[in-house]
């Protein structure tokens, strides 16, 4: 049985999270496991004195899934800083999916980044973000295809967890024309601009049809786009205009202080969507080695 974890502190945007968590527990057959992490940086009589609180609420929590909404649930709580905390229990737990709330932006923020993006960029799991208020099973996905080694991972991983299997599914392609502007310079017609646009959406549609045939994701509708200024915007923006419940996007794992550094792709998305996202990164092959 798949297993779901899901980070809470017990805030309204964890309620989000929690309440994505059951929907998803329900859909694809999966179990969960609630996180609290309490803060380390304070003594030890208020660790304990909260530790104690988040144990109460979490097996009436716990016990309200299993009674109620009939999902086997379990919980545990740890110490230290949340996104740290939050990690150390997804090595140890190897979940499917981790689920968290969406990011609260602080002026600090700017700097470190929230907990929610801190802990997708070092995650080793897929992390779903839950920023709309969840209402039923995703209707439709829209998932950025790059033909790379990440969106694969990505479109494998959507399959896996069965999250949209219930819904539509859209793979966005924003393919390349680079020589647009120069033709813009040299005052070409309009029409010599698009057809240079056609030319090359059916060389980036072909590539498509393909790489998803490898992915075995031909039922996907297709949608390319001529990339102008930001990837990010441009993803955003389709998913409102589709009125997609879902994101999905695939990001490389990097070493040392770049792994700190989230792809700026995502790192937009993460920023503007106002739908659920979901991240899956690619986990280098000595990164297993030394974690597996």
């Amino acid at each position: 049985m798949k297993q779901i974890l899901v980070a809470t502190d017990f805030s309204t945007r964890s309620d989000r999270a929690l309440r994505r968590a059951v929907l998803t527990a329900r859909q694809v057959g999966a179990e969960l496991t609630l996180v609290h992490v309490v803060d380390d940086d304070q003594p030890n009589y208020l660790i304990e004195r909260q530790k104690a609180a988040a144990a109460e609420i979490l097996q009436q929590t716990v016990s309200t899934l299993v009674d109620v909404d009939q999902i086997r649930a379990e919980w545990l709580i740890t110490t230290g800083d949340a996104f740290t905390g939050i990690l150390q229990v997804a090595e140890e737990a190897d979940p499917a999916l981790i689920i968290v709330g969406p990011h609260r932006r602080q002026f600090l923020d700017t700097f470190v980044g929230t907990t929610a993006e801190r802990t997708i960029r070092r995650s080793r799991h897929p992390i779903l973000m839950v920023n709309a208020v969840p209402s039923g099973p995703c209707r439709r996905s829209l998932v950025a295809v790059d033909f790379d080694e990440a969106s694969e991972v990505a479109i494998n991983a959507m399959s896996e967890l069965d999250i949209s299997a219930a819904g539509d599914i859209i793979a966005l392609h924003l393919f390349d024309a680079p020589a647009i502007g120069m033709m813009k310079r040299a005052m070409e017609v309009q029409d010599a601009i698009d057809h240079y646009v056609s030319q090359q959406e059916d060389r980036a549609r072909s590539e498509l049809t393909s790489f998803l045939a490898k992915c075995r994701l031909d039922s996907a509708q297709l949608m390319l786009s001529p990339l102008k200024g930001s990837a990010s915007a441009a993803i955003s923006a389709c998913a409102i205009e589709q009125e997609a419940d879902l994101i999905v996007l695939g990001t490389n794992q990097r070493k040392g202080l770049e792994r700190f550094l989230l792809g700026s792709v995502a790192q937009g998305v993460l920023l503007d969507a106002t739908q659920d996202v979901l991240i899956v990164p690619v986990i280098a092959a000595d990164d297993l080695t030394i974690n597996g």
